[in-house]
């Protein structure tokens, strides 16, 4: 995936904090849990170079995410169309965690089918990667940070990177964030 400008930017793909699940209700509509945003100065001190804007998934946990981010940073925060997690509106609520990861292994395993959900992983990939070329065309700073989500973030990172996109899902906590160059979409490694 190219992404547009010849000089090199950076980009801070961020996963939102902790979401308040309430079952029965679409996770596209959870708001965030009362604690969600208690390592918010640890993620600010880990974002190098910082932020000159926040740019967010429209979903209520995202946006209340990067409202706090950019607030703390002093910059502006967008909300935009297209950040969305992978659509989940049919997928069962699983109680257990580790039914959750299966539904999850098998939508990474099978890239091209919809096997949870209502959208296949490399529909989600290309939708959330055409939303960042956007994010990216309109918000010309050196430094931008996105908030999203888990899936669609290790969906587009893995595919730019040619790698398995399950254990970057699984190492991407809530509240963390990928540090990536543009154009490219390499993974700039944390600085020791």
């Amino acid at each position: 995936m190219r992404f547009p400008g010849a000089m090199p930017r950076t980009l801070h793909l961020i996963k939102h904090g902790a979401p308040r699940i309430v079952p029965g209700v679409p996770a596209h509509e959870w708001n965030l849990a009362d604690d969600a945003l208690d390592g918010l100065d640890t993620l600010i001190a880990r974002l190098d170079p910082r932020p000159e804007i926040v740019v967010s998934s429209e979903e209520p946990k995202a946006k209340a995410t990067a409202a706090a981010l950019a607030a703390a940073l002093g910059v502006p925060h967008r909300p935009m169309v297209g950040l969305h997690e992978q659509l989940r509106y049919t997928a069962p609520f699983h109680t257990d965690p580790a039914g959750f990861e299966a539904d999850m292994r098998s939508f990474f395993d099978h890239p091209q089918a919809i096997v949870s959900g209502e959208e296949s992983a490399d529909d989600a990939r290309t939708r959330f990667g055409n939303a960042v070329q956007a994010v990216m065309r309109a918000n010309p700073q050196d430094t931008v940070a996105v908030v999203a989500h888990g899936t669609v973030i290790s969906l587009l990172v893995a595919h730019a990177g040619g790698l398995d996109p399950w254990p970057l899902w699984k190492s991407l906590k809530l509240l963390d964030a990928v540090t990536v160059d543009i154009p490219g979409l390499r993974v700039r490694e944390p600085s020791a």
